[in-house]
């Protein structure tokens, strides 16, 4: 083999292009570009912006790097539910990530065809041994999904505004815990104005990311904001 320097440089570069590499089983073999960008699509060995990639099965238990749908037949606008599991094609556990979608919109589309993808709001994350599964509401898409296809999962800002919550009206007594369910699975920023309109400070300790503890030196009446 000529020495790679001698090669004359190809400037215009094609999906048909070849490289030549040693096979994993052993041997040296030529690899196109375009099987080479397929086979990164399809492994999750590069993560771009938080997405994850699974392939879709039909099967109601999906196994390592897979997914399945509920919901009528294979049109995004139709499935109200989706089971992930917890092994992603990268074959890492991703459990805690796939938890983090509760509350968010989620955009799934096909790898080798973005004309095909769905846009969901996520209303819920149950969580069994080896999977995930997703309660959606379907926003807006175009196409179906088609089994043993590959397709990339990540949150979508689109339409996503900041989660707030303002209480009722509450009666607060000096030196006494007042506990806030807010379920904006996060840490919000806490104020609370009295029936003046006066900001009132008081002392927060956060529970949990759905709720807090509040409390006043003073007795009062008002509302907690939290965002």
């Amino acid at each position: 083999m000529a020495r790679l320097n001698s090669y004359d440089l190809d400037t215009t570069v094609s999906k048909s292009d070849k490289v030549i590499g040693t096979d994993s089983s052993g041997g040296t073999k030529n690899f196109k570009l375009e099987d080479i960008g397929g086979f990164l699509d399809k492994s999750n060995l590069i993560n771009v912006n938080g997405q994850v990639v699974y392939k879709l099965t039909a099967g109601n238990s999906p196994n390592n790097g897979e997914f399945n749908r509920i919901g009528g037949t294979g049109n995004f606008s139709n499935i109200t539910s989706f089971k992930f599991s917890h092994i992603n094609a990268n074959n890492l556990d991703i459990e805690t990530y796939l938890d983090y979608f509760i509350g968010l919109k989620i955009l799934i589309i096909q790898t080798d065809n973005q004309n095909n993808f769905g846009l969901y709001t996520v209303n819920n994350v149950s969580s069994s041994t080896n999977h995930s599964t997703f309660t959606v509401v379907f926003v807006e898409g175009s196409g179906s999904m088609t089994t043993n296809k590959h397709y990339a999962i990540a949150h979508s800002p689109k339409g996503q505004s900041d989660k707030n919550f303002i209480s009722n009206s509450i009666n607060f007594s000096a030196n006494t815990p007042q506990t806030i369910t807010h379920n904006l699975n996060k840490f919000p920023a806490v104020a609370t104005v009295d029936s003046a309109g006066n900001e009132v400070i008081g002392d927060v300790q956060h529970i949990n990311i759905n709720s807090f503890k509040i409390t006043f030196t003073s007795a009062f009446s008002g509302k907690v904001h939290a965002n």
